[in-house]
């Protein structure tokens, strides 16, 4: 044990926490893997039977759960080699109809909870003189959908985080990456907490809404799953120099493509026709 590389994860429950907890123990990492809610963690209790890795309780929101998970590692481990920021969730409705609350509670979790435990760790890994820190993005820190931009906005904060990180940590021999995957199929969509005004069917958008929810519940049969982000993940943290970004899925790769290289103008009409078709359901 003393030999393995130590990784940190947050957000293990389900997707891809759990399946990258799960590889990176098989691959010979001692793997810490946190979760909010340990009530929910027989499913990744039975499937890691035997193997390098240990459950803890991690809430992000909460500064002293973070600061406890975090201090129980180093005292079991003594060291920490990766953090995976996973822990995160999506909120679903239109801009305008969010309450404060409900924008807080996204940023609560996705920024500053990603923050909380990054800022806990960095200095263990400036101790050490090394570490690798790898944040859970998505194409939508890329890319802006109607529904979901609230999210959506989070997730370029994500990329934002990464690009100074990369260059702050740099001197300490840190390095940071950002794994983007674009629709994959996990309970990630399911799990997505959508606007008060949406669910109680009184969303100025409400069809339109609807429409695109359904579209984006039913990704292509081509989507990858959980498992091909936790390699990526993997891939990353055992590259001998981390690449700033990881790209999972056909269109999270040629979707910054298009937007990015397309005239505004032909960029704009491509939406308005796309999203003609929600608002006519």
């Amino acid at each position: 044990m003393e030999n393995k590389p130590v990784a940190l994860i947050t957000g293990c429950s389900t997707g891809i926490g759990f399946e990258t907890a799960l590889l990176l123990a098989r691959r010979g990492w001692r793997v810490f893997a946190t979760l909010r809610d340990v009530k929910k963690s027989g499913p990744l209790r039975k499937a890691s039977a035997g193997m390098p890795l240990e459950i803890l309780p991690l809430d992000v929101d909460r500064t002293a759960s973070v600061r406890r998970a975090v201090a129980g590692v180093v005292r079991k481990a003594g060291r920490i080699d990766a953090l995976v920021n996973n822990a995160g969730w999506g909120a679903f409705g239109a801009l305008e109809e969010f309450s404060d609350a409900e924008i807080r509670a996204q940023y609560e979790t996705n920024v500053f909870g990603l923050l909380r435990v990054t800022r806990e760790v960095l200095p263990i890994l400036r101790r050490q003189k090394a570490g690798k820190v790898v944040h859970i993005g998505s194409l939508a820190g890329q890319m802006t959908f109607a529904g979901i931009g609230l999210y959506c906005s989070t997730k370029y904060a994500v990329e934002a985080i990464t690009e100074s990180l990369r260059l702050e940590a740099r001197p300490f021999n840190i390095q940071v990456a950002v794994v983007e995957p674009g629709s994959i199929k996990t309970p990630f969509k399911v799990n997505r907490r959508k606007a008060v005004a949406f669910v109680e069917g009184r969303s100025a958008y409400q069809k339109t809404l609807q429409a695109i929810l359904a579209f984006g519940d039913n990704p292509s049969a081509l989507a990858p799953g959980p498992v091909r982000v936790a390699q990526t993940v993997a891939r990353a943290l055992e590259s001998r120099r981390m690449a700033a970004r990881y790209r999972v899925g056909l269109d999270a790769v040629l979707f910054p493509l298009v937007r990015w290289f397309m005239p505004d103008f032909l960029y704009d009409f491509a939406l308005r026709r796309m999203y003609a078709r929600f608002r006519k359901a």
